[in-house]
């Protein structure tokens, strides 16, 4: 589905969604207190070292107000400016050497009293005076491609050897129609950067992020994209699954295992107390289920002949009204019956007759040969086989013989006590 869909609107897509969750979490965020908000949101503690005019100016920020640590003079020189020396320059050439460790001594009592979390986010600004910052064209890429093309690029972008040079960008426009990315390019000389950062050890310092000055009044978030420190000299990412960490999943797991078992323990315990009570009762059931097991059985059996006697005629009506049909020139050697289809074989002298006498009976219906007529040699007969199905009248005459039946028992069993 994803290819049907053309990239820059996918990348519009992508960051709406973005904006949506960043603007949600937003709103979230304001329910919780300032430290957890500003743990939550990287703004714990930051310490800010500011080059500009020749002074390294320190400053810590700490929940949403900086406050100023002191400034010493910076052995840096710009060497990318142009324009004249200033009076902040000339102030800074100016000051004795016994200030400058007056400063320089203040400087170190301040950082000895930051916190740790103070001295793990060290962030190195730069004026413009001493970067190399130009507006590029290139043709349009990804995001993820963007630092490739300028690994193979940046030579040709800068004044500086591409093994003597640090560099970051930021992306201005894309423009979609012509295919073209417009980034801003800031470059700074590495050698230079190595003598600032070993300024900033000399104090303490271990500096994790060195980008442009920004606007105090901009909030902009730290990227990888804006850091001009070299790969090889950013910090380490601590791992998450540290030891600390480890021993507070260990706890949480122990709890949860707690929570869940102590339940499953107690239930296991009236679940066995249950089942001792019932095992009491199960002997004095036995007796009243093996009656129930015979009760249910006879009553079974009585419902399947109730149900037999109900759905299917009675043989003996069936055979009474075939010999009363039958002539006496006529035997059966076979009478089938199913349901309410009777075949019957046999001998007779002329079995046409047979069947004009069946059809008179009400008892039967759709008489007709089963298998073709033969004649026996031996007894010089006709051998049949006829099939007919029986009719609702047959089931009339078994209920009115049932009935004729039962009155005759009823009238037996009155002479006997009559002659008792």
């Amino acid at each position: 589905m994803a290819g049907f869909i053309p990239p820059h609107r996918q990348q519009q897509f992508l960051k709406a969604c973005a904006d949506f969750f960043n603007s949600w979490l937003a709103e979230l965020a304001l329910l919780l207190p300032v430290s957890w908000r500003n743990a939550l949101s990287g703004k714990q503690a930051l310490c800010r070292l500011t080059l500009d005019a020749g002074h390294l100016k320190l400053a810590v920020e700490a929940q949403g107000r900086e406050t100023a640590m002191g400034r010493i003079v910076s052995s840096q020189v710009p060497a990318c400016s142009v324009r004249p020396l200033s009076q902040d320059d000339i102030s800074a050439l100016e000051m004795s050497i016994e200030d400058q460790a007056l400063s320089a001594e203040q400087l170190m009592a301040n950082i000895a009293t930051l916190g740790s979390d103070a001295h793990g986010r060290v962030v190195l600004e730069l004026s413009d005076d001493y970067l190399l910052i130009r507006d590029i064209s290139l043709p349009l890429v990804s995001d993820s491609d963007i630092d490739s093309v300028l690994a193979h690029e940046i030579d040709r972008l800068s004044p500086f050897a591409k093994n003597n040079v640090c560099y970051s960008y930021e992306v201005l426009q894309k423009d979609q129609q012509a295919g073209k990315l417009k980034l801003r390019l800031v470059c700074l000389e590495k050698t230079e950067l190595e003598i600032l950062l070993e300024q900033c050890e000399s104090l303490g310092l271990n500096v994790a992020q060195v980008q442009q000055r920004t606007d105090k009044t901009c909030d902009k978030a730290f990227s990888v994209a804006s850091n001009l420190l070299p790969l090889d000299k950013r910090p380490l990412k601590e791992k998450v699954w540290n030891g600390t960490n480890q021993i507070a999943v260990a706890l949480v797991i122990a709890l949860l295992m707690t929570v869940l078992i102590l339940p499953v323990w107690l239930y296991e315990k009236q679940i066995d107390a249950l089942n001792k009570e019932v095992n009491a009762l199960l002997d004095k059931s036995k007796v009243v289920r093996a009656k129930q097991a015979r009760l249910v059985i006879r009553l079974d059996i009585h419902d399947a002949l109730v149900t037999r006697k109900n759905t299917e005629l009675e043989k003996l009506i069936i055979l009474h009204n075939l010999t009363q049909v039958i002539p006496d020139n006529t035997w059966l050697t076979r009478v089938t019956i199913r349901g309410e289809s009777v075949e019957i074989e046999g001998e007779s002298d002329k079995s046409s007759d047979l069947i004009e006498k069946l059809e008179s009976q009400e008892a039967f219906h759709q008489v007709e040969f089963a298998s073709s007529v033969t004649r026996n040699s031996r007894t010089a007969k006709e051998r049949f086989q006829i099939k007919m199905q029986l009719s609702n009248k047959a089931a009339r005459l078994d209920d009115e013989n049932s009935s004729a039946a039962r009155v005759d028992r009823e009238a037996q069993v009155a002479r006997g006590r009559a002659n008792e």
